[in-house]
């Protein structure tokens, strides 16, 4: 859903260091509609900045005070969007001006306060990614976040995926801020990224001593991938073509779908799957198989996907050996290499089903022998810490190292009756039609 256009015909300008770089404010107000100009002419209708810069008096806020247009805390903003109105100036204005001039009038300025900095919080409600070795010595930072009214939790982790099926591309980047269980003051900004059926590589920074170095490193790379800043609460998070898109949350999905009037999302985590064998191969008995334990985990995983983000419901999913395209609407998977096509199943927690057989076998659809995957490493080759964060991203492949030595273990038959490879994340190749 595209932002909601709040600022039209307004334009501010910008004065004084705030919570947010002033490129990071530039652009919100530009996508929710306004313009932002470089100092305070005729055209500006409203000036952002802070307490210290009004008692300083810096030339933007004179010319501010001289044409008589409202000088605003950031805040102002971010209570817009949230509200998707332009909002009265109350509780917003800054009359830092008048107290600097009582300051004054006492013979010296008032000492400043130093900031206390509290512990940073955590949560358990969301797992540390396992790849990155630090599950059990560290949780994910969240924070409570608040501009003017609007108050919310940030939790830093994210899921993000980019799809294009006409390209064969299917893929996931993961982001999280970690603080250290064991050592105060030390954390971790974790990058998780590769094909969608693999673990995929993995890129430990840190340790910082500082959550905020942290918080830049994540940020940096949020937007790098995405092309939207983090963090702002009530903003619209728009999706940029070849840029990868944000995973809604399980809590802001089911929002989402109670205003789309739409059923809750299935929450992932307690179904099993399974898929139905058709034709004879290395003599199996007709009828319904368990995915592994690897397999079904990913299958619910991405079913859980699709249930916070309805586009996802064709998704591909492939390892060095095979590829699949799974269709969780009408629940079949093809192999894209042999063109076989199975029906597939999820079983709800305490469900009996049933062992007849699905009620129409899908026909296969011409193959594609001469596919192969695209090569995996196990390092994605990042952009510099130095690079300009509107870089285009690099097309990354993901690492898959390890799977292929569990892949001879599998005992599923592929289209050559061969010992067939994991599909997706370890998950057994389903036996195709046997020669």
């Amino acid at each position: 859903m595209p932002p909601t256009k709040v600022f039209k015909g307004k334009t501010f300008a910008l004065s004084g260091k705030m919570a947010s770089s002033h490129a990071d404010i530039e652009e919100v107000i530009t996508k929710h509609g306004g313009e932002v100009a470089s100092s305070v002419t005729a055209a500006v209708t409203h000036v952002i900045t802070n307490e210290a810069d009004v008692k300083a008096g810096t030339a933007k806020v004179k010319e501010a005070v001289k044409r008589g247009v409202p000088m605003l805390a950031e805040g102002y903003l971010f209570a817009c969007i949230a509200a998707k109105a332009l909002l009265p100036f109350k509780g917003f204005l800054l009359r830092g001006a008048k107290r600097k001039a009582e300051a004054k009038a006492k013979g010296a300025p008032a000492p400043k306060k130093a900031r206390a900095v509290g512990p940073v919080e955590t949560t358990d409600k969301v797992e540390v990614l396992a790849k990155s070795g630090l599950v059990g010595k560290c949780k994910v930072v969240v924070e409570e976040s608040k501009k003017a009214f609007v108050k919310a939790a940030l939790v830093w982790d994210v899921e993000l995926v980019c799809t294009d099926l006409a390209a064969g591309k299917d893929r996931f980047y993961n982001i999280q801020l970690l603080s250290s269980i064991e050592k105060a003051n030390t954390f971790w900004t974790v990058f998780n990224w590769g094909k969608t059926g693999s673990d995929g590589a993995v890129k430990v920074n840190g340790p910082f001593d500082d959550v905020n170095e942290g918080k830049r490193v994540f940020r940096k790379m949020y937007r790098q991938k995405t092309g939207n800043v983090f963090g702002f609460i009530g903003a619209s998070f728009v999706e940029i073509p070849g840029k990868y898109r944000l995973l809604a949350k399980e809590e802001e999905a089911e929002v989402a779908a109670a205003a789309a009037g739409r059923p809750a999302p299935v929450k992932a985590g307690k179904g099993k799957w399974q898929y139905y064998l058709h034709n004879k191969v290395d003599g199996k008995k007709l009828g319904w198989y368990d995915y592994d334990k690897k397999a079904g985990e990913n299958m619910e995983k991405y079913f859980g996907q699709f249930g916070r983000d309805p586009s996802l419901n064709i998704r591909l999913i492939q390892s060095d050996y095979f590829k699949y395209e799974v269709n969780f609407t009408e629940m079949y998977q093809t192999n894209i290499k042999s063109g076989m096509r199975r029906i597939i199943r999820r079983i709800a927690e305490g469900e009996r089903p049933s062992a007849d057989a699905p009620k129409e076998i899908p026909k296969p659809v011409p193959a594609a022998p001469d596919w192969k995957a695209a090569d995996s490493s196990e390092e994605e080759e990042e952009d510099d810490d130095e690079a300009d964060e509107d870089d285009g991203e690099e097309d990354e492949e993901a690492a898959d190292g390890d799977a292929a030595p569990a892949a001879m273990e599998a005992d599923y038959g592929d289209e050559e009756g061969a010992a067939a490879a994991p599909a997706a994340g370890g998950r057994a190749a389903p036996p195709a039609a046997a020669d």
